[in-house]
């Protein structure tokens, strides 16, 4: 009974595990777009500089720098996101190796209770 209990809370925790796993995967999505979008809002400032005239040029500065700021603040977030994500999976893996332990272990102690009953 301990066993089955045992086994079924690994089981409940590899399954909230892999949850966490997959909205992890899902955020390092989302990063990659948002680094993307804003990648190109900086190649988008950055090209409206030299373009316009001295009159936008002190504007258009101040607005790349804005969107440089704004793209590394982006790979950070992305960054952070692909650790997390990392992390959620080598949870996964090792919780499945409880899993896996845990039944090995079962399988000895049934065959034991089976050769001590005979």
């Amino acid at each position: 009974m301990l066993a089955q209990r045992r086994e079924a809370s690994l089981r409940a925790a590899l399954v909230r595990l892999a949850s966490v796993a997959r909205e992890a995967a899902d955020n390092v999505v989302a990063c990659e777009r948002a680094c993307d979008d804003q990648r190109d809002a900086w190649q988008r400032a950055l090209s409206r500089g030299g373009v316009y005239g001295p009159r936008e040029a002190a504007g258009a500065a101040r607005l790349v720098e804005e969107e440089r700021t704004s793209l590394v603040n982006a790979k950070a977030r992305h960054s952070s996101a692909i650790d997390i994500a990392q992390q959620a999976e080598a949870n996964v893996r090792e919780q499945r190796e409880r899993l896996e332990s845990n039944t090995r272990k079962q399988e000895k102690l049934r065959e034991l209770l089976k050769f001590y009953r005979t």
